[in-house]
């Protein structure tokens, strides 16, 4: 089997490429000249590098020539966070990450691909009915162009779909947590910094979390299956608030950090059903209580 992927380089796509080398699979990944692949080196015989970006009809045409999957999840934001990239230069945002996903698209029909997988997220919910469930089926109403771009391309990827131009599944993780290749870009690094040298720290906030570990077991489990297609995945463990992480940490380093802040509550849960029923498990609190000693232990 041939997967042609884009986003390969990525904190997520490092996670990917270690699940799919274990099986019979051959990798094709899209990068800009840019692109770190250092990451990847223990992994390149079974990669082929394609260089280019989404906005080049005839490189796309080339990435997914003979490919059985594409799983998309560029997103071109050049060192800005998903949200910032997205309010920067819009002309440029959509020719790059909206039009380039369409081409993306149009590419794979015309190439015949047997299946699409494109991992979105959960900002297309954006504004929240709390009289409906939070589930896979909740209205979408992005209330950020990063939720609108991703909430846009889920939409042409069912256009796709119901044409019978190819299986898709589409993922929505939330706050994908886990031991980044670069690692001062992992999930609370500074906060663990500072509390492993025992310095006083003030958190706020919190988040709906999910390990990269298990985002990349949901891909897996979809890759070729006939039970996800044309479906929907939310991709969300628990929520966490700053002050526990913190908590967490300082317990697990036995540091004399002080940590000051107010707890912060979450207002909506998000439905995880349908991703277990694919066979996802997630790491739960221990998985979290697991990924603060790495990453203590790496500071």
């Amino acid at each position: 089997m041939k997967i042609a992927i884009t986003g390969l380089t990525g904190f997520l796509g490092h996670y990917i490429t270690k699940r799919l080398v274990e099986r019979a699979v051959y990798i094709q990944a899209l990068v800009r000249n840019t692109s770190n692949t250092l990451h990847l080196q223990d992994y390149q015989k079974k990669i082929t590098f394609i260089q280019g970006d989404m906005t080049d009809k005839e490189t796309l045409k080339k990435f997914v020539q003979g490919a059985d999957v594409v799983i998309h999840m560029a997103y071109e934001r050049n060192g800005a966070s998903f949200h910032e990239a997205a309010n920067k230069d819009i002309k440029r945002f959509v020719e790059a990450n909206l039009l380039g996903s369409i081409e993306l698209l149009d590419a794979a029909k015309q190439a015949g691909i047997k299946q699409f997988i494109f991992i979105s997220s959960c900002a297309v919910y954006g504004h929240i009915f709390s009289h409906i469930k939070l589930d896979e089926q909740h209205p979408l109403i992005a209330d950020s162009n990063y939720g609108a771009y991703k909430a846009s391309v889920e939409a042409f990827c069912h256009a796709y779909f119901m044409s019978k131009s190819f299986d898709t599944t589409i993922f929505r993780p939330v706050g994908i947590y886990g031991i980044n290749p670069h690692l001062a870009h992992s999930a609370w690094y500074n906060i663990m910094k500072d509390i492993k040298q025992g310095i006083n720290v003030e958190v706020s906030g919190g988040g709906k979390v999910v390990h990269v570990e298990d985002v990349a077991q949901a891909i897996d489990l979809a890759i070729g299956n006939k039970e996800a297609s044309g479906k929907i995945y939310n991709l969300v463990d628990f929520y966490v608030d700053n002050m526990t992480v913190a908590g967490l940490a300082r317990e697990l380093c036995d540091s004399i950090s002080i940590i000051s802040g107010i707890p912060k509550q979450s207002i909506h849960m998000i439905d995880n059903t349908q991703s277990k029923a694919l066979g996802v498990r997630y790491a739960g609190m221990g998985g979290l209580k697991r990924y603060i000693q790495e990453l203590i232990n790496r500071i």
